[in-house]
């Protein structure tokens, strides 16, 4: 029995492990903060919308700990979805921007006039708290933004996606080198 509880703790804890590992380091650093202040630099800015009113946006922050006065750097993104009317924040920490700018710059940007026939092709970027993924099809376009479960909300997959404004990725890629 002892052995049985023991199975059952351990892996009980991978589980709760596995699940706090999907906030960003800036939403840790916002939840151990006392007080926080949170500068968002609103002229640099890019933003995806869909014909439905729709939209998600994304700028850079400066989090301060106004306690300890530490600083952080980081990506916020707002959507905003239907069905249900719905506001979410998400944020890309520091240590994932580097990759987040790779992965922009070779696989979306390269991509921007790739055709295909009869073939579809993804990229997909996984940040802690979002996903985002740019899909080919045939001579389609879509980006698709996808806030992952790190709230333990309700509704698991807040998603927004875009066919007409997939060239904004540049106005993004811009915004995240200002980051870094």
């Amino acid at each position: 029995m002892k052995k049985k509880s023991l199975f059952i703790l351990v892996i009980l804890f991978t589980i709760f492990s596995k699940a706090q590992n999907k906030e960003s380091s800036t939403r840790k650093f916002i939840d151990e903060s006392k007080y926080t202040r949170i500068d968002k630099d609103w002229t640099t800015e890019a933003e995806f919308k869909s014909g439905i009113g729709e939209y998600v946006k994304f700028f850079p922050i400066q989090v301060t700990d106004l306690k300890t006065g530490k600083k952080m750097n980081a990506l916020q993104l707002d959507m905003f979805i239907k069905k249900p009317n719905i506001y979410k924040t998400a944020w890309v920490g520091l240590e994932e921007i580097t990759d987040f700018i790779n992965f922009v710059e070779k696989n979306v940007i390269t991509n921007l006039k790739m055709k295909l026939k009869d073939k579809s092709s993804e990229f997909i970027f996984n940040a802690k708290e979002m996903t985002l993924s740019y899909l080919v099809y045939e001579r389609r376009r879509r980006i698709t933004i996808k806030l992952n479960d790190y709230d333990n909300s309700v509704i698991k997959n807040y998603t927004f996606w875009t066919e007409s404004k997939v060239d904004n990725i540049s106005n993004l890629l811009s915004v995240l080198k200002v980051i870094k």
